[in-house]
């Protein structure tokens, strides 16, 4: 049974806490998951035509429109997928419609605190890759405190550089070890589908991953991968939070005294 931290935790206990985050609320977060990578499948679907074709006056527009479409359905799901996951967490599920309500509500301030993130991590890597991949960092927990706290864009960004601060390294060194395991189970499957491509000599010569990778086992896939990686995401964001909060506590107190 989970139960969300009322302390901080070392690097383990935050990994372990996840794992745990990800076992509740697994069943109710499959789904989101699968329906957001169908989400993106008429652009992978699309896409070799799209090259074949080029990118004409044309073709530009309903590209750049579908593209743009794709991006707020995803930002939806995946705000309800948070919430989903919180509400598991603290003991209170929401119902499916529920989350999705609460994702289109948050969609507008998430797209946008997505969109600045992007520009400031942007401009750090095009002055120098290392103020970049701070920037990654500082702002990484933007779209949870979007959902989760309900906080405005821009107040959303400088939350999630306050709960950093002061735990830059520790949480580099957390979000590594979670790449490292998202990254063997991606490679696994790209090895699947690596064997699936040449098993298929048609798609192969086109330069595309058969249908039934891009409808049936990526959506598998993102059913049991994406409710992970929000739930370790969650299991930091939930660790900095108590840390952020003990450190506002103790400045408090020694005011006062």
């Amino acid at each position: 049974m989970y139960q969300q931290p009322n302390a901080p935790q070392s690097i383990g206990g935050v990994l372990d806490s996840g794992f745990k985050l990800y076992r509740e609320s697994l069943s109710q977060a499959y789904l989101l998951g699968a329906i957001g990578a169908l989400a993106t499948a008429p652009a992978n679907l699309l896409q070799p035509y799209i090259v074949r074709s080029g990118y004409s006056p044309s073709v530009v527009a309903p590209v750049g429109l579908g593209i743009l479409a794709t991006a707020v359905v995803a930002v939806v799901l995946y705000a309800a997928l948070i919430a989903r996951i919180d509400a598991a967490g603290r003991g209170a599920p929401i119902s499916f419609g529920q989350a999705l309500s609460l994702g289109l509500q948050r969609m507008p301030a998430m797209l946008v605190a997505i969109i600045l993130t992007l520009v400031v991590v942007v401009i750090g890597l095009c002055l120098l890759v290392i103020p970049g991949l701070i920037f990654i960092i500082w702002l990484l927990f933007a779209p949870f405190a979007v959902v989760i706290e309900r906080r405005g864009p821009v107040d959303s960004l400088t939350y999630s550089r306050a709960l950093v601060r002061g735990h830059w390294w520790r949480t580099a060194a957390l979000l590594t070890i979670i790449g490292i395991v998202l990254m063997a189970v991606y490679f696994l499957f790209g090895i699947a589908v690596s064997i699936a491509v040449i098993s298929d000599p048609v798609a192969a010569a086109e330069g595309q991953v058969p249908w039934w990778v891009t409808l049936v086992v990526a959506p598998a896939l993102a059913a049991v991968i994406a409710p992970l990686s929000y739930s370790l995401m969650l299991s930091i964001f939930y660790d900095l939070r108590l840390r952020h909060e003990g450190g506002d506590l103790a400045a408090r107190i020694a005011a006062t005294a």
